[in-house]
């Protein structure tokens, strides 16, 4: 074989300026790249819808799809991209067509079964409508096609929050997911707290079949400490300006370990959290345990 693409090849340059245009596509978007990015797109490549669509996008997420339509219509005229499908979705939902963004949606899974962003929008959509079963499906397909990363596993252990009664199997599959991603994060307040919520799952499976008059389990006590130090770590490094993590675990003490222990209990658990947030910069804070 002899090599026939170099950086200057338009198929180099045209997957270059999608793959750059496509890492724009979240919460913090530069919408004058997107822009030069778009046009340099256009001007290469006129026949192309997927760059005159990319326009839309900074309108879309500013709320003025007025803007937005007439770049959407102009990629529809020149061909067929799931990005179509995807961003007439979000202008429908924001202008209140929930029926037809679903309809928009579905057609881009259809013709682009193997794109994982599809699914991804499919599934916020249903999750929005509380269509959790719908959701879930679309959230699974996404993160197998996906694969399982720092953008994939949250939203997928997110997802199983909802539930209350997941199998104890799938719990177990969850919670090795959980414990993979803790271990690539151990500082990561939203680790923690997708970790300490599986262990939660956990407990819920493994006491479902039990008996008023019957004990916990060495097992089933470890689950509950192991939500419980979790719960902690995850405020010991909560930095946002909400406070959520914080929040949650002050919530937990309050509702569930205090009604269940004992004043002295919930002290000692106090004192320690406190010395946890102060000295976790000093000592190292979490590590993953070796064994």
């Amino acid at each position: 074989m002899t090599q026939t693409i170099d950086l200057h090849t338009p198929e180099f340059q045209r997957t270059f300026l999608e793959m750059m245009l496509l890492a724009e596509l979240t919460e913090a978007y530069n919408a004058e790249a997107i822009n030069d990015m778009a046009t340099r797109g256009e001007t290469a490549f006129p026949d192309d819808p997927f760059f005159p669509a990319m326009r839309a996008y900074p309108y879309i997420r500013e709320g003025d799809t007025d803007s937005a339509k007439p770049w959407l219509e102009k990629a529809s005229a020149l061909g067929d991209h799931y990005i179509l499908h995807m961003l007439k979705g979000f202008v429908s939902e924001d202008t209140g067509f929930t029926f037809e963004a679903e309809q928009h949606f579905l057609r881009g899974v259809e013709r682009y079964p193997d794109v994982p962003i599809m699914h991804r929008a499919l599934a916020v959509h249903y999750f929005d409508r509380k269509f959790h079963g719908e959701a879930g499906l679309h959230i699974m397909n996404y993160v197998r096609l996906a694969g399982f990363g720092p953008d994939t596993v949250p939203m997928l252990l997110e997802f199983f929050q909802v539930y209350d009664d997941i199998p104890l199997d799938m719990v177990d599959e969850l919670m090795k997911t959980a414990s993979g991603y803790l271990t690539l994060n151990p500082h990561d307040p939203h680790a923690h707290s997708l970790y300490a919520s599986m262990c939660s799952h956990r407990f819920a499976a493994l006491t479902a079949e039990l008996k008023d008059d019957d004990p916990l389990t060495d097992e089933m006590i470890w689950m509950l400490l192991e939500v419980e130090n979790h719960g902690m770590w995850s405020a010991t490094y909560d930095r946002s300006e909400e406070r959520m993590f914080r929040h949650m675990f002050a919530e937990y003490v309050d509702n569930v370990i205090l009604p269940n222990t004992s004043q002295l209990y919930v002290w000692r658990l106090r004192l320690r959290y406190l010395t946890r947030r102060l000295t976790h910069r000093f000592t190292g804070g979490y590590s993953v345990p070796t064994s």
